[in-house]
């Protein structure tokens, strides 16, 4: 009998070929679902932007604490009017203004991110739907590019500086 007939023996290559198949798909997806399961996937962000894009998640949840999460104790923050807030705390106070006056609806497109050591950005297009809560008929278009710097500290990228421009500034009562 050879390799080629059908006997016990090619059946049973058949079978182990047919296995291996089998693993080679169902391996990967039972790593992906533990991993996200126990939270590993989402730990990381797979690429600079993303960061970028859980903070204007973040923002747009009105979730201050994961917001400020994604900062370096002493990042440095400038909006679209030119204002500058240093510092985590700072930032705690000006965010908590901002989210308490509008609600926003931020939309990032990232034109290039990369990085060199432990310093990286990410930069591109925004456009945002902001609603101020007191008046909600009178919403506010603007859009206009982004900047943001990171920093890796311990092994997690972090906002180290994020600017803004805008084609309509947003006031903001402090």
């Amino acid at each position: 009998m050879t390799d080629t007939e059908d006997g016990p023996y090619a059946m049973s290559c058949r079978s182990r070929l047919n296995s291996c198949r089998v693993l080679r798909i169902a391996l990967p997806a039972c790593v992906a679902a533990t991993l996200i399961a126990f939270g590993a996937a989402a730990e990381e962000p797979r690429t600079l932007a993303d960061i970028s894009q859980r903070w204007a998640q973040a923002w747009e949840a009105k979730n201050l604490d994961a917001v400020l999460s994604l900062y370096t104790d002493d990042a440095v923050f400038m909006d679209a009017t030119g204002s500058r807030i240093s510092g985590k705390a700072q930032l705690r106070t000006f965010f908590a203004a901002v989210l308490k006056q509008y609600s926003a609806h931020p939309v990032l497109r990232s034109v290039r991110s990369s990085n060199s050591g432990t310093l990286g950005y990410d930069w591109g297009d925004y456009r945002e739907i902001v609603v101020p809560v007191d008046h909600p008929d009178k919403a506010i278009k603007t859009s206009g590019t982004y900047l943001v710097i990171l920093r890796n500290v311990s092994g997690r990228w972090l906002i180290a500086s994020q600017m803004w421009t805008g084609s309509v500034p947003v006031p903001v009562r402090r």
